[in-house]
């Protein structure tokens, strides 16, 4: 349809008076007059009932010279360019209401402007048929220039321009409802509801979303169509279109065009624009970090707990929490990763993921970076992923004992106890605690290589003991021993400590008895009784103590054993054997020997050292020694030798 443009403009009048005024003075020499010269068009006049639409206008200034050079360039342009240029449109005697306050399109030289918008509304009870809508274009412009003098008139003016516009009984369409799963970082599908608002059906409708940011995509491009064989008059229609945001977009509202293109009922094919719509993306899916915690000790494994978020929107199925480390120190098993499934996790839903991670020995008691990952499926079975999610994980010192407050009774020769307290310097319950010998000494030997302590939490002691024989051959001195404490840590593992070194002293060999002799003599070629007393010096209760004497020539033993059937520490007895001396002995003192069996309280049964006591001979019956008979013999022999020589 043809657009209709009546101009009045009154301002002739006043430009031909002032050039009439000007030449009267004698200055119009050099002169131009003139004035803009404005119509207007519509770039599609076509509007349907009910329809939501833009009015595209385009201002043509043709520019009016009145009088003048047309050789002058400068001031020609000068008197055809409008200021300040506002236009605004009304609706006239159309059944539309225009929305579009009025706009300011500044200095309009001859020629054409680019498209003005103005939104409208046509009524849904609107006729078909033609309607005249005013235009109303107001301006600035300088009606005379003198290039002589340079003297200039200005002028405000306005012009009334009327356009038709036609109301179609064609098919119309109208978006009435926009339900957007668009997210950011995503994708996700917009349902766009539009009503054929017309009075007659359409036919092979291509229904054209175009999206007006980059940021933002329709099946994957810019735009993208759906097809409707036959749209009858008032039927809705709901169409759906995969609209994918970056992650630079914003939940905010973005702009994107409906475009219907179709066959009306004569075949013809015809284009509309129902309406501009916005579609405003739903934030980024998105997982929070809420609480970690870890028992995880330098130099050993433990569990670490990760408690997440699901900070929506939507709810997610299939979902895995991945987590990797970034440094060597720390791992999962033997892995710089793990993941573990947790399924379906609603929004505002918290969900802990516990694995199994490991401290190497060189890590130290700072926090190491992790980050996790939740992959998932979304409502619409789009897969999906939230990464880069920062966490850390700081191990415990590592576990540790110590062993104090050492005691022993150590001593060569005998049984002995090796006593000490075992700590828990560590930071955590340790369960299933044994201690070790791992010591080796020639001359001491454990009957025991472990203890078993049992659970210790952290700062708690237990003592531990050990039994242990220490040889005759033993030499009095300092001895380092050597433990190990062996556990449970909190997966079950066995673990071991470091080396627990003590020193401690063995003693010396020690006499068990006091031996003294209170009758220890015996004459030449007699008998006699050896009263022995012995006194308890072993510190603890003896008994069943069996005695037992040797001698050697010229001391002959004839009863050689004694029993004692107990003895306390410090307590004293005297026991008797018997002794003879030979008639060749000679009076002086002769040693003897004599030794004890006995019973501990533990009920070993050890033999002592071999005590060595005097046995003195002597003649004290008048008899002689044999040295003593042997010389009278000869004296006798000798006097009588001499007598019978006198005699003779």
């Amino acid at each position: 349809m043809s657009e209709v443009s009546l101009r009045m403009k009154p301002r002739t009048l006043l430009t031909l008076a002032v050039v009439a005024l000007l030449m009267a003075s004698g200055t119009a020499i050099g002169a131009v007059t003139g004035s803009p010269d404005f119509d207007a068009t519509f770039v599609d006049n076509t509007v349907t009932p009910g329809e939501e639409t833009t009015l595209d206008v385009v201002l043509v200034n043709s520019g009016t010279i009145d009088s003048g050079s047309s050789t002058q360039g400068v001031q020609n342009s000068e008197v055809t360019t409008a200021r300040g240029t506002m236009v605004k449109v009304n609706s006239g005697d159309a059944p539309i209401t225009v929305t579009t306050n009025k706009q300011a399109v500044g200095s309009v030289p001859e020629g054409k402007t680019e498209p003005i918008p103005f939104e409208v509304s046509v009524d849904d009870s609107a006729s078909p048929g033609d309607y005249t809508v005013p235009v109303i274009v107001e301006y600035k412009y300088t009606s005379y220039a003198s290039e002589s003098d340079g003297a200039r008139a200005e002028t405000t003016t306005s012009e009334r321009i009327e356009l038709e516009i036609e109301i179609d009984d064609d098919a119309a369409f109208d978006v009435v409802n926009v339900d957007s799963g668009a997210r950011v970082d995503s994708t996700g599908t917009v349902a766009v509801t539009v009503e054929n608002t017309g009075d007659e059906p359409a036919r092979e409708s291509s229904v054209t979303l175009k999206s007006t940011n980059s940021e933002l995509t329709v099946g994957g491009d810019a735009s993208s169509s759906r097809f409707i064989d036959t749209w009858e008059a008032g039927e809705q229609r709901t169409l759906r279109y995969r609209v994918g945001a970056s992650g630079d977009t914003r939940a905010e509202p973005y702009q994107f065009d409906l475009q219907v293109d179709f066959d009306d009922t004569d075949g013809v094919r015809k284009s509309t624009t129902a309406s501009s719509l916005g579609i405003t993306p739903n934030p980024e899916q998105t997982f929070t970090v809420e609480s970690t915690d870890s028992d995880v000790a330098v130099g050993d494994s433990g569990t670490y707990n990760v408690t997440l978020r699901n900070d929506g929107p939507v709810t997610v199925s299939g979902a895995t929490v991945s987590l990797a480390t970034q440094n060597t120190a720390i791992t999962f098993g033997q892995s710089e990763s793990t993941s573990q499934f947790v399924g379906s996790w609603e929004p505002g839903e918290t969900r802990t993921v516990s694995v199994d991670a490991s401290a190497s020995d060189d890590a130290k008691t700072q926090s190491y970076a992790l980050s996790a990952s939740v992959s998932y499926d979304d409502p619409e079975g789009d897969a999906g992923v939230a990464d880069d999610i920062s966490l850390g994980i700081r191990p415990e010192p590592e576990q540790s004992f110590e062993l104090g407050d050492v005691e022993s009774t150590l001593q060569a020769g005998d049984d002995g106890t090796l006593e000490a307290s075992l700590t828990n310097t560590g930071d955590r319950t340790v369960r299933n605690v044994v201690l070790n010998w791992e010591s080796s000494h020639d001359n001491v030997s454990p009957k025991e290589t472990q203890y078993a302590v049992g659970d210790l939490e952290p700062g708690e002691s237990a003592t531990v003991s050990f039994d242990a024989d220490v040889s005759d051959n033993a030499n009095a001195g300092p001895r380092q021993f050597d433990f190990v404490a062996t556990y449970r840590n909190s997966e079950d593992d066995r673990r071991e400590s470091d080396t627990l070194e003590i020193r401690q002293s063995v003693d010396g060999s020690a006499d068990e008895f006091i031996v003294e002799t209170t009758n220890a003599s015996v004459n030449v070629g007699g008998s006699s009784t050896l009263e022995v007393t012995i006194t308890n010096d072993a510190g603890q209760r003896l008994t069943d103590i069996e005695a037992k004497l040797f001698a050697e020539s010229p001391i002959s033993v004839s009863d050689d054993q004694a029993y004692v059937d107990s003895l306390d520490q410090g307590e004293s007895t005297t026991i008797e054997f018997g002794i003879s001396a030979s008639g060749a002995a000679m009076t002086k003192s002769y040693p003897v020997s004599v030794d004890f069996q006995y019973e501990e309280p533990d009920g070993d049964t050890p033999v002592s050292d071999t005590y060595r006591l005097p046995v003195s001979v002597t003649n004290s019956g008048g008899g002689s020694s044999p040295l003593t008979a042997i010389i009278g013999v000869a004296l006798v022999a000798a006097l009588a030798i001499g007598g019978y020589f006198r005699f003779r």
